[in-house]
């Protein structure tokens, strides 16, 4: 399987450009919080910029007659440490959500920070689960299937090749989510390693995808009912 010329350049900006745009802007400031545009607008302009990301991928693969298997586009490879990774994942985030419940102070300013971003009322949430669904598809597409597996052939020659193709996709997906802060991004790339192990193992995008979408989903009902029960205090 060879790498076109377009796929360097597409990884280039995965692995280069925007995760030291995200790391130079870092978090937002108010000025840009308030110029922001409605919710609405944004969760449909960043999912649809996922969809342009994913499909040029996609056009790419498919111009250049990859197999889609090495993309993630097969069966789930039957392995319990896929269940055993999968389990993980969602350990870490039930118990972020649990430390938040108990720490009101650390749940306040992490919905501080991210208000802007996240649904608080159901109206808003019908139209972040497009996001929710673009992010968890697109994205995986993009650093799971391609950059994974882009790393994978690059260093199949390295010593400890598998864990480069790891843990490098992992770093950059994490550092691209600085705006939600170092602890944020601490926690997003643990489980973005999780989420390469389970992509190598099961030789498919399905589980992935699948635990990547239920997290969004339930990220964007936590901001709406910790919003409700704030106003109702």
């Amino acid at each position: 399987m060879e790498f076109n010329w377009f796929d360097h350049i597409f990884a280039i900006l995965i692995l280069v450009i925007i995760p030291v745009m995200s790391v130079i802007s870092q978090k937002m400031s108010p000025e840009l919080i308030e110029s922001l545009p409605p919710k609405k607008h944004l969760f449909y302009s960043n999912g649809l910029m996922l969809f342009i990301g994913a499909l040029l991928v996609i056009t790419s693969w498919n111009i250049s007659k990859k197999p889609w298997y090495a993309l993630g586009v097969d069966w789930i490879q039957p392995d319990p440490l896929v269940w055993i990774l999968s389990v993980a994942i969602l350990l870490i985030y039930s118990g972020d959500l649990l430390y938040g419940y108990i720490n009101k102070s650390y749940f306040q300013s992490r919905m501080d920070e991210m208000q802007h971003l996240m649904p608080l009322t159901w109206d808003e949430f019908k139209h972040y689960i497009f996001l929710a669904f673009s992010a968890g598809i697109c994205e995986e597409v993009v650093f799971r299937g391609f950059i994974v597996t882009y790393i994978s052939y690059c260093a199949m020659e390295l010593p400890y090749g598998t864990w480069v193709a790891i843990i490098i996709p992992a770093l950059v997906f994490s550092l691209s989510h600085m705006y939600q802060g170092w602890l944020a991004v601490l926690k997003i790339f643990i489980i973005s390693m999780l989420f390469g192990g389970i992509f190598l193992v099961s030789g498919s995008l399905i589980v992935v995808i699948l635990i990547h979408v239920f997290i969004d989903i339930i990220s964007g009902l936590v901001g709406v009912f910790s919003s409700a029960a704030a106003t109702d205090d």
